[in-house]
């Protein structure tokens, strides 16, 4: 059956993903939304739900810098495409060697996009400015301004990232402290991607891990359907917005 198809494919997509994926193919375009969903309920198939905690990486600690006010305000939606974006960085601890992996992307709240990231098992300077010389290399010429939320990790307080910041006529926007909801779109990223990727154990490296979420971010990026992007990847709402 082609619900369980959709499903098998990808067993974290709940009722809603999987009618907005079936109505995809030309003969379920009229099907109900209710009926997929008791469908499922006879299969036994839900969504693996994204109820699971992970420790949260404390930047805080570091140069002290200079703090900005938040702007964002947790006003996330946009019309725009890089009208606001969002960044941060967390932890992954592989158990079988110890190691410690770091992710930094900076995400688009316009379609939920990872316009670019880093991945390093070291979390320093070189690391935090990858991604953000790399989107600014990207920037075409807007009529608007584009403004970056992240947390007070030492990284964005750093003179180097407020001063390419600067350069690039990019405003600049912080969460309050131990205010996680300020930030809540990048949140919700980090607690996808740590849920699809499987438990840490089952990686036997630091390098396994990183080419894990190498590979789920592309995934993400270009065929992982969302909600609230009418059953679109990020890359395809883009795309036919353009």
């Amino acid at each position: 059956m082609a619900i369980r198809t959709i499903w098998e494919a990808d067993n974290h997509y709940g009722v809603r993903r999987v009618y907005l994926e079936l109505r995809k193919q030309p003969e379920f375009a009229k099907v109900n939304h209710k009926k997929v969903q008791r469908l499922m309920h006879e299969m036994g198939l839900k969504g693996i739900g994204y109820n699971k905690q992970s420790r949260k990486y404390d930047s805080s600690k570091g140069p002290e810098g200079k703090r900005v006010k938040n702007k964002i305000h947790r006003r996330f939606k946009t019309d725009r495409p890089l009208q606001k974006l969002s960044s941060d960085v967390t932890e992954f601890k592989v158990p079988a060697t110890g190691e410690k992996v770091y992710l930094e992307p900076i995400l688009d709240m316009y379609n939920n996009e990872i316009l670019t990231h880093s991945i390093s098992t070291r979390p320093n300077l070189e690391f935090t400015l990858q991604p953000l010389n790399q989107l600014v290399e990207r920037m075409p010429e807007l009529s608007y301004r584009t403004t970056i939320h992240t947390d007070q990790g030492w990284q964005y307080r750093h003179r180097s990232w407020r001063k390419t910041l600067k350069k690039n006529r990019i405003i600049q926007s912080m969460s309050r402290r131990a205010t996680a909801l300020d930030n809540a779109v990048m949140e919700s990223f980090f607690n996808k991607l740590k849920v699809e990727i499987g438990p840490l154990n089952n990686y036997s490296s630091a390098k396994e891990l990183i080419d894990a979420i190498d590979n789920w971010i592309l995934y993400y990026n270009n065929t992982r359907i969302q909600a609230k992007l009418n059953g679109h990847s990020p890359v395809e709402y883009r795309q036919m917005a353009a």
